[in-house]
C-alpha cells in the first residue's frame, strides 16, 4: 500500500516539478484539465462500471450513499454557516470560506485515489458522493454565492430547472448513467471498444496527479499560512469535518464500505469548483484559491492517513 502512495504523491511533485521549470503553463493545464475532466475520466467511469456486475445490494448501496453525502453536506452548510458567525469571519468572504471548507475534491482527485485503493466497488461509491455534491453544488452553492449582493435574484423555475440540467449534463454523471446501463443490462462493450476506454481511462490518474502538481506550483506558501482564516478553513476541511462525519457512520447499521467511502469523500482538499463559480458570479477568488491550496497540500500527509484508519477500522 505505500508503494502505491509513493507512485502517487511522486507523480503530483513531477507535476511541480515540471511547472516551476515552466515545461508546463497556464494554456497547458487548462488544456490538461479539460481532457481530463471531459474525456479521462469518463471512459474511466463507463469502464469500471462496466465491469460491476450490478445486483439489487449495489443500486441500493449507490441510493443510500447519495441520501446520506446529501445529508451531510446539508449539516457541513449549517456548521460552517456557524463557525464564520462565531468566528467573525469578514462578511466579504465568508461564503467563500463556508463554501471552500466542506465542497470536496471528490472528483478530480477522487476518482483516482479511490480505485487504486477500493476497487470498483468503491468508485462506484465515490461517484453517488460526487453526484450528491454536484447537486448541492448548483442548489446551494450558487446562491450562498449571491448572497452579499444587494439584490439576491430569486429562484425561478427556469432558474432551478438550469441548475438540475447542469447536474445532469456533468461528464461524470453522462458517463455514470452510461456505466449504469452497461452493467445492469449486462451487454458487454465490444473487446475494441472496452480496451480503448480501459487505455484512455488509465491515464486519468497520472495526468490528474500531475495537474495537481502543477496548480501548487503557483502560489505563496509563506504568504498563505499567515492567513489565520485559511489555517482554520483549511483544518475544518482536512480534520474536523471528517471528524464529524466519522462520528455519524460509525454508529449506522449499513455496509462498512458506504461509512469508509462517506469519510473519505469529505476528507479531500477543497475543490476547484468554488474559484470557478466565485469566478463566475463576480467574486473574489483568491481567499478560495489559498484554501485549496493549502487544503491540498497538507492532504498530501492527511489522505494516506485517512486511508490507513478507515481500512483498519471500517473494512
Amino acid at each position: 500500500m505505500y508503494a502505491k502512495y509513493f507512485v502517487l504523491f511522486a507523480i503530483l511533485f513531477t507535476g511541480y516539478f515540471l511547472r516551476k521549470i515552466n515545461f508546463l503553463d497556464d494554456n497547458m493545464n487548462h488544456g490538461l484539465n479539460k481532457f481530463i475532466v471531459y474525456f479521462a475520466y469518463p471512459c474511466m467511469i463507463v469502464h469500471n462500471l462496466g465491469t460491476l456486475t450490478m445486483d439489487r445490494r449495489l443500486i441500493f448501496n449507490f441510493l443510500l450513499m447519495l441520501i446520506l453525502t446529501l445529508v451531510c453536506f446539508f449539516l457541513y452548510a449549517a456548521y460552517m454557516y456557524w463557525y464564520c458567525r462565531l468566528r467573525k469571519t469578514p462578511r466579504e468572504f465568508s461564503h467563500i470560506v463556508e463554501f471552500s471548507s466542506f465542497c470536496p475534491n471528490n472528483g478530480f482527485m477522487g476518482f483516482p485515489i479511490t480505485l487504486i485503493f477500493f476497487g470498483e466497488e468503491g468508485l462506484f461509491l465515490m461517484l453517488a458522493h460526487n453526484a450528491a455534491m454536484n447537486f448541492f453544488f448548483f442548489a446551494y452553492g450558487v446562491r450562498l454565492m449571491r448572497r452579499n449582493k444587494d439584490e439576491v435574484r430569486k429562484r425561478t423555475p427556469r432558474a432551478a430547472a438550469r441548475a438540475v440540467l447542469k447536474v445532469l449534463l456533468n461528464p461524470n454523471i453522462i458517463a455514470l448513467a452510461a456505466g449504469f446501463l452497461i452493467s445492469i443490462t449486462h451487454v458487454g462493450l465490444p473487446e475494441p471498444v472496452d480496451e480503448y476506454l480501459l487505455y484512455i481511462g488509465n491515464v486519468s490518474t497520472p495526468m490528474a496527479m500531475i495537474f495537481i502538481g502543477s496548480t501548487l506550483a503557483n502560489c505563496n506558501l509563506l504568504e498563505i499560512i499567515k492567513d489565520h482564516i485559511v489555517i482554520e478553513a483549511t483544518v475544518n476541511k482536512l480534520f474536523l469535518l471528517p471528524l464529524l462525519t466519522f462520528g455519524l457512520a460509525v454508529f449506522l447499521p449499513i455496509d462498512p464500505l458506504i461509512k469508509a467511502m462517506l469519510v473519505l469523500g469529505c476528507c479531500f482538499p477543497a475543490a476547484a469548483m468554488v474559484s470557478m463559480l466565485a469566478e463566475q458570479e463576480g467574486e473574489d477568488q483568491t481567499m478560495s484559491s489559498k484554501i485549496l491550496f493549502l487544503s491540498t497540500l497538507i492532504s498530501v500527509i492527511t489522505i494516506p492517513l485517512s486511508i490507513q484508519l478507515l481500512s483498519r477500522i471500517f473494512l
